[in-house]
């Protein structure tokens, strides 16, 4: 008798504790190499202060990741580095590129924010 009654304590406790509210935190899924890549060139530039929008490094890394907040981010981050080379060369260098900058600007920190929602917090190695 008792056996049984431990048994139905036992049973009732772990049914309360699966339906619980409180689950465990998801851990991050593993970054793959080319979004660890980008994420790791993107913060290096941006801790160098180098917003050298030329430079697409991050972004053509960041493309090729498996996690697709930072596939978007660095989709979106090449499509205006490439509006503002587009832009630049066909005004032979004349163009006010003040907007494109901004916009440069913008596509990273969303690249930034996807990337520390794979990895965590910067710094990254």
């Amino acid at each position: 008798m008792n056996r049984s009654l431990a048994a139905s304590l036992l049973g009732v406790t772990l049914l309360l504790a699966a339906c619980s509210e409180d689950k465990p935190e998801a851990s991050r899924p593993s970054p793959d190499p080319a979004g660890r890549g980008g994420c790791i060139i993107l913060a290096q530039q941006l801790e160098k202060n180098d917003h050298g929008w030329m430079d697409s490094r991050a972004a053509r890394r960041a493309v090729l990741s498996t996690d697709p907040a930072v596939k978007a981010a660095g989709e979106e981050l090449t499509s205006v580095v490439k509006e503002a080379g587009d832009l630049d060369v066909s005004s032979h260098g004349k163009a006010d590129l003040t907007q494109a900058e901004a916009r440069i600007a913008e596509a990273q920190e969303k690249l930034m924010t996807a990337c520390r929602g794979l990895l965590g917090e910067p710094p990254w190695s």
